[in-house]
């Protein structure tokens, strides 16, 4: 791995601020931020901004792709042409198609160090209350045979795990999962605030796309307002809360009021992406039975034609989730990289989200509009225009 600069570029510093200077990456890690900064690779970047790269906690798909039936080597190289360093796969369906998705991907990527792009697995189901968007076979009783079945088939590499904390068997799956370092996600639940809590106090640290797929209390007593999950969600400080940033899943206004509930420090936009995100306007065939998709572009989400336009994903990739921050939801670049770099690596463990010396050497260099210019993972140039 050899030794590659990024000069000249408007560079996002770990502090927040924006300083015209060089990075320096050698043996895959950043080494130096400065002026002058000479390698025997060199990129100009001059009138660019130069970002961490983009973690990406939730995946099913990009343009013809599915985390499903293709190849991991070709969905990082679409993730990496849109500014993703970092993702994770996910996966849902019923638990014996999952094992057999999951041991597929180890096979065909030597346990995943053929694509350093992915950081691991994630399983949407088959622990949920509520398929929302997919189909109720992909939906199973938790039990403990399930459990380690789908561990054995995921050889440690399972890194989050999504578990609606009403059902039975929840909170002794949660506290087993978090013991060895899978991430527990709250998803697709009508959990009381005290089932959520006791979830929390057991391990879980992630909240599955806030708001989508979380209902609302229903009113007790005429003019009284009653406390509902997404509300103690709100307000517990031991989770990251996920949204999709597409102004469609999520209203503006609900978006605004997690900015200012979790900060963005306890905040991570996915983009729950599937097949047909990044791909022009039109009408799709999704694989596994699942229909005709619409795309109407990024922000309109990933429609099922045959289930009345319902949504089921999003059409963003993740350099649209960054600009939407930016642009839809008018926050700063030291923000916006904090909900779609640093938040999400902070959570996960990894050593990326911020260009700081002894970083991962996961760059992205845009231009001033925000359009992705360059693709660096490890210090190796994975994509460019």
């Amino acid at each position: 791995m050899g030794c590659i600069s990024v000069r000249n570029g408007l560079v996002l510093l770990a502090d927040g601020r924006i300083d015209q200077c060089d990075v320096l990456i050698d043996s895959g890690l950043i080494t130096e931020i400065g002026g002058e900064l000479r390698a025997e690779c060199e990129i100009d970047a001059t009138n660019c901004y130069v970002l961490p790269g983009l973690v990406d906690l939730h995946v099913h798909g990009m343009g013809r792709e599915s985390t499903s039936l293709s190849s991991l080597a070709d969905i990082a190289q679409l993730e990496a042409s849109r500014g993703a360093t970092t993702f994770y796969p996910t996966l849902f369906a019923p638990p014996d198609e999952i094992a057999t998705q999951l041991r597929r991907h180890r096979r065909e990527t030597d346990d995943l160090r053929a694509v350093p792009q992915v950081a691991g697995f994630r399983l949407e189901s088959p622990y949920l209350a509520n398929a929302s968007g997919g189909l109720p076979k992909d939906c199973a009783p938790i039990s403990e045979e399930t459990t380690e079945m789908l561990l054995d088939a995921g050889g440690g590499l399972i890194k989050i795990w999504d578990i609606s904390p009403e059902l039975p068997g929840a909170l002794s799956t949660t506290s087993r999962l978090t013991s060895l370092g899978v991430v527990v996600s709250l998803a697709h639940t009508a959990a009381t605030i005290d089932q959520a809590r006791a979830a929390v106090e057991c391990g879980a640290r992630l909240v599955t796309h806030l708001f989508d797929t979380f209902r609302q209390p229903m009113e007790t007593e005429p003019g009284a307002y009653p406390a509902g999950l997404v509300d103690y969600l709100l307000v517990e400080d031991r989770v990251v809360c996920e949204i999709i940033g597409d102004g469609t899943h999520v209203h503006p206004l609900l978006v605004e009021k997690a900015f200012r509930c979790k900060t963005p420090n306890r905040l991570a936009f996915v983009t729950d992406s599937n097949v047909g995100a990044g791909l022009p306007p039109g009408r799709y065939e999704l694989p596994m039975g699942w229909g005709t998709a619409q795309i109407n572009g990024p922000n309109d989400g990933v429609r099922l034609v045959d289930r009345g336009m319902e949504l089921c994903g999003s059409a963003l990739t993740p350099i649209d989730a960054f600009r939407n921050v930016v642009n839809m939801f008018e926050k700063d670049l030291a923000t916006a990289s904090t909900v779609c770099s640093r938040t999400p690596a902070k959570l996960m463990g990894l050593n990326k989200g911020e260009l700081a010396p002894g970083r991962d050497g996961d760059v992205i260099i845009v231009t001033r509009n925000l359009n992705l210019v360059c693709t660096i993972v490890s210090g190796r140039i994975v994509w460019q225009i």
